[in-house]
């Protein structure tokens, strides 16, 4: 963000916010960091809404408001991690995702493919076994609205 905006007694918000974020610590790469920007300006924008004057200035009111709002762009953006009580502190590692194309790790249990009698054909799901089930009189239209082929059945 490039312009400026006055609100109240902060002249330049954007550089404020900027500011915030610049002394918050954190070590984001460059499109969080103006996503963090952003939303900053837009919550400085309620904040001045909200406003009334009397007590303190907009600029300490506001500098102490969106410093609590980065936390919550956080959580926001990552996830809850941390959670603290009376006497414990649990804390959840970060979720890590996977992209779909990528290639299986062989080393997983969870991905292995049995090659025994027993086995499902390779791109068998058993997680499909409720309505693919034996007996289901709308197999076929399931297996088609899925793309799948239906199992050749057992010699026997």
């Amino acid at each position: 963000m490039s312009e400026r905006l006055a609100l109240d007694d902060v002249d330049d918000a954007v550089g404020f916010c900027s500011a915030i974020v610049e002394r918050s610590g954190l070590s984001l790469g460059w499109a969080d960091r103006e996503d963090l920007e952003e939303f900053l300006v837009s919550e400085c924008w309620k904040l001045s809404e909200r406003f009334e004057p009397g007590g303190i200035p907009f600029s300490n009111w506001a500098w102490r408001t969106l410093r609590l709002r980065v936390v919550d762009w956080q959580r926001q953006r990552f996830g809850r991690r941390k959670w603290q009580f009376a006497n414990s502190v649990y804390e959840r590692p970060r979720l890590t995702t996977v992209p779909l194309d990528d290639d299986v790790d062989r080393d997983c249990p969870e991905w292995s493919v049995g090659e025994g009698n027993g086995d499902l054909e390779i791109g068998w799901d058993p997680a499909l076994r409720g309505i693919l089930g034996q007996g289901d009189r709308r197999q076929a239209e399931d297996l088609s609205t899925l793309g799948l082929r239906p199992r050749p059945r057992a010699a026997g």
